[in-house]
């Protein structure tokens, strides 16, 4: 089979079962239907199954090895500057946000049981620390390493610059539609920031700075719901 038809086949496997079942599941399934066991359950299984699938996919049909996902020669040092670097932007974009499209564009979003449900899981020390640890860190971990699996196989298809940062675009819209259930402001704040993180992965092909800030930012926003709510 041809390298290229691999890459296809390898990010179809990706986009379609995870990705479009998750948009399919927040457009088209009553949310107030789950509670916290499956809530907890469902999540951190997809994310077990997506991340050995891919991990699965890269090394035995595609051939490749897990430097494909963290360039062998980066430092530890940069990976961590990267990372903050990552999570200072996040909060930079999210506060101009505030005092921009999110007044600007309004949204008529229900948070009420998602909030409901948060509520439960914190008000239970033993799902609060599974949410705030294994059940983040697996999310977290399946989301930057689907985004890197599809860029480094959208990258393998042509390697010219215009179709690199298509890309990038592609990928950050994908993964931006996952947050349709959250509105239009939200949207876009998860657009700037992936679009972000997969140019500073573009540039240093290392998947470790993503996942840092991406586990650091989830675990501060989890803990502020636990203490304040």
């Amino acid at each position: 089979m041809h390298k290229k038809t691999k890459n296809i086949i390898a990010a179809g496997i990706v986009v379609i079962p995870f990705y479009l079942s998750a948009f399919l599941q927040k457009t088209l399934i009553n949310q107030s239907d789950i509670y916290v066991q499956k809530f907890l359950s469902i999540y951190m299984l997809l994310s077990i199954i997506g991340i050995m699938a891919i991990v699965i996919i890269n090394k035995y049909f595609l051939k490749n090895k897990w430097e494909v996902f963290a360039y062998p020669k980066g430092k530890l040092i940069i990976d961590i500057s990267l990372a903050f670097l990552i999570l200072s932007l996040h909060y930079f974009i999210n506060s101009l946000g505030k005092i921009t499209f999110f007044r600007w564009i309004s949204t008529d979003i229900d948070r009420t049981v998602i909030i409901n449900l948060l509520t439960e899981i914190f008000s239970n020390n033993l799902y609060g620390f599974i949410m705030v640890g294994p059940f983040n860190w697996l999310n977290e971990l399946f989301a930057v390493l689907s985004i890197a699996f599809l860029l480094n196989n959208l990258w393998e298809i042509n390697n010219k610059k215009y179709w690199i940062w298509t890309s990038i675009i592609i990928t950050s819209i994908l993964f931006t539609l996952l947050q349709i259930d959250q509105g239009i402001p939200t949207m876009i704040n998860t657009f700037i920031i992936i679009s972000i993180s997969n140019c500073i992965y573009y540039r240093y092909r290392r998947i470790y700075p993503l996942l840092i800030a991406a586990i650091i930012y989830q675990t501060i926003d989890l803990i502020s719901f636990w203490v304040y709510f």
